[in-house]
């Protein structure tokens, strides 16, 4: 189907920066957001955050709060990246609000990842869909977005679960994955153990060490800055500290009730 104008300057980028590329050469850090308001993709760009990890699993943010969070981010320079809620999610909706990456929870099996890497990547890698929306500049990009979307993009794989982390290698080895992302919380509870025992801070040192080893991107929930630092000397490149609404709360207790 032709939407009309279909060729125009490479330089209307929607996406506020090349997050793919400068993860490769280093550390980034960002945090996810559960408050769905522009308000706060603003404030977080303002403290200095290297990203924005939309949060669309635990957050209740819909595809039209989702693509104004991108706008925000879009004004103040700040690569808005989406976390799906599954593997099996229709994420071509997130894809066309311009976002610089998405991240999808829970993989399990390389069969997710090769499902994940259709759904993102145009072919002859994947069988993306392409469309008028915001990342093709309603119609007036879609050549550009074509041309340069599978260059541009991230897709980032979490490993969360013990199935996961089994079936590790043979997910690493889906072409157009560019990063693992574990979430150190769901790993414990997957795992049964507890959070920075021997095992649970064993199978994070497997994740991280093949991952780096096929020269895939790894990143990490971390709990804070000091943690951050601590994973950023181990490799780890994508760093989300935190989350938006436990600063509020991190901030309201210090102020309404430890002072008392």
């Amino acid at each position: 189907m032709s939407y009309g104008v279909e060729k125009i300057s490479g330089s209307r980028r929607t996406q506020a920066n090349d997050i793919r590329g400068q993860l490769r050469h280093r550390a980034l850090r960002g945090t996810f957001q559960i408050i769905p308001d522009p308000v706060v993709t603003e404030i977080l760009a303002a403290a200095g955050a290297d990203f924005a990890l939309v949060d669309g699993e635990h957050g209740a943010i819909g595809i039209e709060r989702l693509e104004s969070l991108v706008r925000a981010g879009d004004a103040r320079g700040l690569p808005i990246l989406y976390r799906a809620a599954s593997a099996s999610d229709d994420i071509s909706k997130a894809l066309d609000t311009g976002i610089a990456g998405i991240v999808v929870p829970r993989v399990e099996r390389a069969q997710e990842a090769r499902q994940v890497v259709q759904a993102v990547r145009f072919p002859p890698l994947g069988a993306r869909g392409i469309g008028p929306g915001r990342a093709a500049l309603f119609g007036l990009d879609m050549a550009s977005l074509r041309q340069r979307a599978n260059d541009d993009l991230l897709l980032c794989l979490m490993i969360e679960t013990r199935t996961g982390l089994e079936a590790l290698d043979a997910i690493l080895a889906v072409e157009g994955v560019d990063a693992i992302m574990i979430g150190p919380a769901d790993l414990a509870s997957s795992l049964g153990v507890a959070a920075g025992s021997a095992e649970h801070s064993a199978a994070i040192e497997m994740i991280r060490s093949r991952t780096l080893a096929t020269g895939k991107i790894c990143g990490i929930h971390c709990r804070d800055a000091q943690d951050a630092a601590s994973r950023e000397t181990d490799g780890f490149h994508m760093l989300a500290i935190g989350l938006d609404t436990a600063f509020l709360a991190e901030a309201a207790t210090r102020n309404f009730t430890e002072q008392r």
